[in-house]
């Protein structure tokens, strides 16, 4: 599943031949289950792609997928119009996201997210959160990693860095596999990432990984568009979501990628 966060490629889903232009959208995997790629099938998936297929659609025109292997560049690219949406996951709530809020804009939000301690099963007994989630004590002497121009580590900025003890450190990786990697290796001793990426690689792992606890930080994720919106796209793109939310498609969805 995490084999692909380097991979920078472009895939069409719809119909290929239609004469309408490509609904361009950026995205940064490996994000699952929320965004992915298939290097047998060289497809896209996930729940943000499954959304924004159905955005394309409602634009009446095909979706083409391209991926960014910096999730940074991915986000000035999003607010600059080098592409028609981003759909990544992207935090547009709380402090991170009045700032990017400040060089594209967002639709309105479409899922709800918190953090996640990601840790090597063999040490769940020396890493415990609490029922109510994990605090900065947990963390304090711990070396933990996070993906670069995330929510993540805005949150390790905001509330970790400078209150680490002992050997505790952060380190940022570019892409989510290098950062599970080294996890998997030993050089880490935890992750910071989002709930629902955390339990999809915990799930994916063999029982090598866990989810020690919840980190609450009541996030809104919302499709990224050039800034200011000058092609108008927002009115299709809420139009989608919340027929959706409507007619049931959004429910279905969750609950085929496992977000509930």
């Amino acid at each position: 599943m995490l084999a692909a966060g380097l991979y920078v490629g472009k895939t069409v889903l719809g119909s290929s031949s239609s004469s309408a232009k490509p609904f361009v959208v950026g995205t940064n995997v490996p994000f699952p289950p929320f965004e992915d790629y298939n290097v047998t099938t060289s497809q896209y998936f996930g729940f943000d792609i499954s959304m924004a297929a159905m955005i394309a659609a409602a634009m009446h025109r095909p979706l083409l997928i391209t991926n960014y292997a910096d999730f940074t560049a991915l986000l000035t690219d999003a607010g600059a119009g080098v592409f028609d949406m981003a759909a990544s996951a992207i935090t547009e709530s709380g402090t991170v996201g009045a700032g990017r809020n400040l060089s594209m804009t967002f639709s309105m939000p479409y899922y709800e997210a918190n953090q996640a301690l990601l840790i090597q099963s063999s040490k769940a007994s020396q890493i415990k959160c609490a029922p109510s989630g994990c605090n900065v004590s947990v963390m304090a002497g711990l070396k933990i990693g996070l993906q670069t121009g995330t929510s993540s580590e805005d949150w390790a900025n905001t509330y970790l860095l400078h209150n680490e003890t002992g050997g505790g450190s952060i380190t940022e990786y570019t892409t989510v596999d290098l950062e599970v990697s080294a996890l998997s290796a030993g050089a880490l001793d935890a992750v910071i990432i989002d709930t629902g990426p955390a339990a999809a690689i915990a799930a994916g792992s063999s029982g090598s990984l866990a989810v020690a606890g919840v980190i609450h930080t009541g996030e809104l994720y919302g499709f990224a568009v050039e800034h200011g919106d000058p092609n108008d796209y927002l009115p299709v793109i809420n139009g989608a979501i919340v027929t959706s939310e409507q007619n049931g498609t959004y429910q279905k969805l969750l609950t085929t990628w496992g977000l509930g």
